[in-house]
């Protein structure tokens, strides 16, 4: 059809209902599998049972008594809860919102299935769902892929794509465990991790802005070459040394009262000191781009570095500032990574550094729209986690770890809404 005499407006809208309607078909139909294969595909008598207390947790919240669900028909409310939500983006057809009701009605569905993982009678031999335990879980998770979006938010605000996140995760990883089971101290490791993360920023950096080379090429060698030394150095020192990755999980920290609240409690108050620097970060980071002139120069520098350099902005050094800044972030994430996994061990990173720069797409290349984005993708770790290990579903392992892979591949996709990145993200400046 041809588009001549057509408003730019009329366009502009066209694309956006279409693509609201494609959207609130896939959450329709997957409602209905919810409703159909978890609800009534459950015997009429299964049942699931929701407990709000963590296993072997020292500093335990204050009981709360268990709920037992009708697996069928809670999963049959789910399936018509996504379905309506399905029918509301087809209706309605707006932009506004679309990854919103998407991230929700994955939510529900992943709920869904645990429900129907953990049903009596069913294929597990546990028969009921700990909310606190999964929140945690979470918790954790979100917590390393926010820092890799918080990197990436640092980088490509400044206009300089980071797929090196990955590689800063290994690298603080590996050298975290190093520094933890010599000194026994974490702040130290954070510190060590920082400074290997800002190292390979700066080598980012380096070569994207001096030599101006492909920024995507460069990030995918850097990751290739941390990913092989990381081994490699395993190989040839902590294997033979064991005592260098001996290893430390990263002690809770209480917060008096508040970690003593129902399910809440635990998830935020009860964390370790990389959780609560999470929280700080998001709040500083957010706090610098946008309410500080430092912030404005960063955007101006992301959007029309040309404009900000007749201005008196230093284009290249903000570029250098910013990517080595996210670069340091990224490290803490890895040493983060690595105390909760308990040592370093290949492949640790398991991709969460591409993960996390979807969530920084999902989010809109905001630091409040990159955590919601990493709650969403963690739960889905999460999930996968759970159902292999704890439940034991007799699903083949690579299927469950497919999960939140199959959601990064729908949100960089585009199908999930029309996201900008910063207008010079990832275009190289040459300076005059």
């Amino acid at each position: 059809m041809s588009l001549v005499g057509t408003a730019p407006s009329e366009i502009n809208v066209k694309a956006p209902s279409r693509r609201a309607r494609i959207i609130g078909i896939i959450i329709a139909l997957l409602g209905l599998v919810v409703a159909l294969a978890f609800g009534l595909g459950s015997v009429a008598g299964a049942h699931s049972s929701l407990t709000f207390t963590p296993v072997n947790l020292v500093n335990a919240p204050w009981h709360v008594g268990a709920v037992t669900l009708l697996t069928r028909w809670a999963n049959i409310v789910l399936g018509l809860a996504i379905v309506a939500i399905g029918l509301d983006a087809i209706v309605r057809r707006v932009e506004r919102g679309l990854m919103l009701r998407f991230g929700v009605a994955a939510i529900l569905f992943f709920i869904a299935l645990l429900l129907w993982a953990a049903r009596a009678p069913g294929p597990s031999q546990i028969s009921f769902v700990n909310i606190t335990a999964v929140l945690i879980g979470t918790a954790g998770g979100a917590m390393v892929l926010v820092y890799g979006s918080l990197s990436g938010v640092m980088c490509e605000r400044a206009g300089v794509v980071n797929i090196a996140i990955n590689g800063q995760f290994i690298g603080g990883a590996f050298i975290g465990a190093v520094v933890e089971s010599t000194t026994h101290d974490l702040f130290l490791a954070a510190l060590a991790g920082a400074l290997v993360g800002a190292l390979i920023g700066l080598l980012l950096a380096f070569l994207s802005i001096r030599y101006l080379s492909d920024q995507i090429i460069v990030g995918v060698v850097i990751v290739t070459m941390l990913a092989s030394l990381a081994s490699y150095l395993n190989l040839q020192i902590l294997t033979p040394y064991p005592n260098l990755n001996t290893g430390g999980l990263a002690s809770a920290i209480a917060i008096p009262v508040l970690s003593k609240i129902p399910v809440l409690g635990p998830v935020f108050f009860n964390q370790n000191a990389f959780f609560y620097g999470m929280i700080v970060l998001v709040a500083l980071v957010s706090f610098a781009l946008f309410k500080t002139r430092y912030g404005l120069h960063v955007r101006a520098v992301g959007e029309h570095p040309q404009a900000a350099a007749t201005v008196g902005i230093n284009v290249q050094r903000v570029r250098y500032v910013n990517v080595v800044l996210g670069g340091a972030i990224a490290g803490i994430g890895g040493v983060a990574l690595v105390t909760a996994q308990g040592n370093f061990q290949p492949g640790i990173d398991s991709g969460f550094g591409y993960i996390a720069l979807a969530a920084m797409i999902f989010g809109r290349w905001r630091p409040s729209g990159a955590v919601v984005a990493s709650v969403l993708f963690g739960f889905s770790v999460y999930i996968a986690y759970a159902l292999k290990s704890i439940y034991q579903l007799p699903i083949s392992s690579e299927i469950l770890n497919m999960f939140p892979y199959i959601i990064t591949i729908v949100v960089v996709s585009g199908l999930v809404g029309r996201v900008r990145a910063p207008a010079a993200d990832g275009i190289p400046y040459k300076h005059d």
